[in-house]
């Protein structure tokens, strides 16, 4: 006979169920509030978005630096006062991830003047013409970055958006560099509590793998910036699969420090064709393609315990460009992203969109 006590404690660990284990996640997920076209109905499209399938907002801004009112410390331009107020506004009880880029869209030059302002030209070409070492530099991004931390209060900061080009002029990388290392110090004691990073695109070149080894100091974590469709090896004859990347293509740069988590700052990938004869780009892109590629990022994020996910868009905007077009305004480097939306231009939802708010219904942990 078994004893009484050995039949009870048979019973509870033989017939109890199995009780499924909830998935989880490590990292925030979000994408920017770039729209499908610039009209209204669209930028409330983004937010929807935002606010139905994201935990956190990526709040980027890379349309230049107002120089002289930072370094002063006077009101920020009113444009731009109403921009951020209308970001802040959209969105509700979702972290805020902010990323700044310090370089205009060459990756490899100070970034110009804000552009939505009037302001002479002679204050422009001042602050065109000083290096990025000059004090008043420092001072005017630190006091810059410091407004945008007030005003979002991050999780967050990217405050060195696709630091490592590997055509740097070593010159000018090295006064890029004492740059960042004086924001990076003066930050960290003004906000000691907030991570602040620089992000690395993410290609296969030896010199931006060097170059981002060298800003390793100056960042909290191993930021990434990643549209691979663009000039992976795999994808020469245009075949973008995902499943054709060489090995360890991110784990090479995420290697680099060990000891510092990983955050995706920026990525996407194409569902549809890209052609563009300026870049020399003609690549074959394909949903399918876009959703392998999204779930292999999240299973490598939940690999490594990342701390964030940044999709770069949520649709489609072939309708924007066209508005850009239409005003002038259009430069072919608008397309490289314009299909990496996980809906179309009609706001048709791809597979990758399932996949994505399937991830986000995890739970995300510490």
């Amino acid at each position: 006979m078994i004893p009484f006590f050995l039949s009870t404690l048979y019973c509870v660990s033989s017939c109890k169920k199995d009780v499924p284990v909830e998935p989880t996640r490590s990292f925030y997920m979000g994408v920017t509030p770039w729209p499908g076209d610039f009209t209204i109905a669209e930028v409330d499209t983004a937010y929807q978005f935002i606010n139905g399938h994201c935990d956190i907002v990526s709040q980027h801004f890379d349309d230049g630096i107002p120089y002289e009112e930072a370094w002063h410390n006077l009101p920020m331009p009113q444009n731009f006062q109403k921009e951020v107020q209308t970001r802040k506004t959209k969105t509700t009880g979702k972290k805020t991830f902010l990323s700044v880029a310090a370089l205009n869209l060459t990756r490899k030059e100070k970034a110009d003047y804000y552009s939505n302002v009037v302001v002479t030209d002679s204050i422009k070409n001042y602050w065109k013409q000083i290096p990025f070492n000059n004090p008043k530099i420092v001072t005017a991004y630190i006091n810059y970055i410091s407004w945008l931390i007030d005003q979002f209060q991050p999780v967050y900061v990217n405050y060195g958006v696709e630091s490592n080009l590997p055509s740097w002029d070593p010159g000018q990388f090295a006064l890029y560099k004492t740059f960042l290392q004086q924001v990076f110090s003066e930050l960290k004691i003004k906000y000691p509590s907030l991570p602040f990073f620089v992000s690395f695109m993410v290609d296969e070149s030896s010199e931006g793998l060097a170059n981002a080894a060298q800003l390793l100091p100056y960042t909290d974590f191993i930021g990434l910036s990643a549209y691979p469709y663009v000039s992976v090896s795999s994808s020469a004859n245009g075949n973008t699969d995902p499943g054709l990347f060489p090995a360890n293509y991110f784990e090479r740069f995420i290697n680099l420090d060990a000891g510092k988590p990983m955050a995706f700052a920026e990525t996407g990938y194409i569902a549809e064709d890209i052609l563009i004869p300026s870049f020399n780009l003609n690549k074959k892109g394909n949903a399918d393609w876009q959703n392998k590629y999204l779930a292999s990022i999240c299973e490598l994020c939940e690999k490594r315990k990342a701390k964030l996910l940044v999709w770069f868009c949520s649709k489609d905007y072939d309708k924007g460009n066209a508005t850009l077009q239409s005003l002038g305004l259009y430069q072919d480097l608008f397309g490289l992203w314009q299909d990496i939306g996980l809906k179309d231009e009609n706001g048709q939802q791809r597979p990758a969109y399932q996949t994505w708010t399937q991830w986000v219904e995890r739970k995300k942990t510490d």
